[in-house]
């Protein structure tokens, strides 16, 4: 079997999906004897060499990700000759001609809009909606997301298939204190701080952590430094604004992006770990910090607490004095954190990427057994009331005409 699988998101500066689609790929390579062809608008990057046997196609004439994938991205997979196609980000050519796999994370463009920027809603969401109901399977990270995508797209309940996410190997307990000393010496981390690890912008919670944070630090519960390691998004002045209000300029650190090499390290060093975001999908950084053994506060919302189960404190977010005592307690109660600690290695250790990667191609086995038993098909048009190629583009072009603006 030909796979086609989607690398636009391998870019430098990777965040989650990008690291998704790596191990991914990296896993679907040592698990398949299949036939994997790597198909982007620009050249991928990943850390790790890919296996000889994988190849990258590229269509490096269009940079720009949505006009490519469904203007040359249909073109590429007809002259591939591809079984099934893999698209991990939501969006995939609605005039596919072959069987077609789309990964969603969450449902959060529909369900929390104003969490997101006005340019990603007005152009990602009306094309993920289409491709949700177009696609021939959808691969989610979480039964929590599973529920929405089926809740809001009225789906058959087996075109829907939860596929989680682990930690990479790279993330475990380090004995190693030279090697631990010079990360902490590379970033000038302090000796006790509370860790954040994401991109800064409002789905994430940050304001109500600094809010809880400034109110224990101020009564002298928490003599820690707050770390947060993650590019800067979509209003992350907002979280600027707040440490100027809360005058916590001395003890909250921004890392900003952090190489993957040493994002292992900096979780060991923490003394407690904490993501407070109102919506997640799965929550990878949560179980990268299970994984390092450290111990982890969450926010008690969408899938973080299927993902972490009894491994973390789970509080409500919206809740700044709940947020407070969590980190307080956790980072006190010496018998409390270490037992946080073990149910969360135990916890971590029940994912992985060579059981994702397996899964995965279960799904491609799949919908390509189906696609075969059906009567062949002409690459299919946009269903009525969509768009065609033609108006597809000149929608593109108008939104992106008008974002300039806001």
């Amino acid at each position: 079997m030909r796979i086609a699988f989607d690398g636009t998101t391998l870019r430098p500066g990777r965040t989650g999906v990008g690291y998704y689609t790596e191990h991914l790929l990296h896993h679907l390579a040592r698990e398949s004897s299949d036939d994997l062809v790597v198909v982007s608008n620009r050249e991928v990057e990943t850390a790790m060499p890919l296996p000889s046997r994988v190849r990258v196609v590229g269509g490096y004439a269009c940079p720009l990700r949505l006009p490519w994938m469904q203007l040359v991205a249909p073109r590429m997979l007809a002259e591939l000759g591809a079984d099934v196609a893999h698209f991990t980000n939501s969006v995939v050519p609605l005039a596919s001609p072959v069987p077609t796999v789309v990964t969603i994370h969450d449902m959060s463009l529909s369900l929390y809009p104003q969490y997101h920027p006005v340019r990603r809603v007005l152009l990602n969401r009306p094309l993920a909606n289409l491709a949700a109901r177009r696609v021939d399977a959808i691969i989610t990270v979480s039964h929590s997301a599973r529920r929405d995508i089926l809740r809001l797209y009225n789906l058959a309940p087996e075109r829907v298939r939860v596929v989680h996410e682990a930690a990479a190997p790279e993330f475990h307990p380090i004995d190693d204190r030279a090697a631990l000393g010079r990360v902490r010496r590379r970033y000038e981390l302090p000796d006790r701080f509370i860790l954040y690890v994401g991109t800064i912008e409002p789905r994430k919670n940050l304001p109500r952590l600094l809010e809880a944070f400034a109110r224990r630090r101020g009564s002298g519960d928490l003599p820690h430094t707050l770390v947060c390691v993650g590019r800067y998004g979509w209003r992350a002045r907002d979280v600027r604004r707040a440490i100027d209000r809360l005058k916590l300029d001395r003890a909250v650190r921004f890392l900003g992006y952090v190489p993957f090499a040493d994002l292992p390290a900096i979780y060991n060093l923490a003394d407690v770990f904490v993501f407070p975001s109102l919506h997640e999908g799965f929550g990878l950084p949560v179980m990268e910090a299970m994984a390092c053994g450290t111990p982890v506060v969450i926010g008690r919302n969408s899938s973080l607490v299927e993902i972490a189960a009894d491994a973390a404190e789970a509080v409500d977010p919206l809740d700044v004095e709940a947020i407070g005592d969590a980190l307080v307690r956790v980072t006190r109660d010496r018998a409390h954190c270490d037992a946080l600690r073990q149910r969360g290695l135990q916890r971590s250790s029940a994912f992985s990427w060579p059981r994702a990667a397996r899964e995965t191609l279960d799904v491609y086995h799949w919908v390509a057994e189906r696609a075969g038993a059906a009567p062949a098909l002409e690459p299919r048009p946009v269903a009525a009331g969509g768009l065609g190629f033609d108006e597809l583009a000149a929608h593109h072009a108008a939104i992106e005409r008008q974002a300039l603006w806001m």
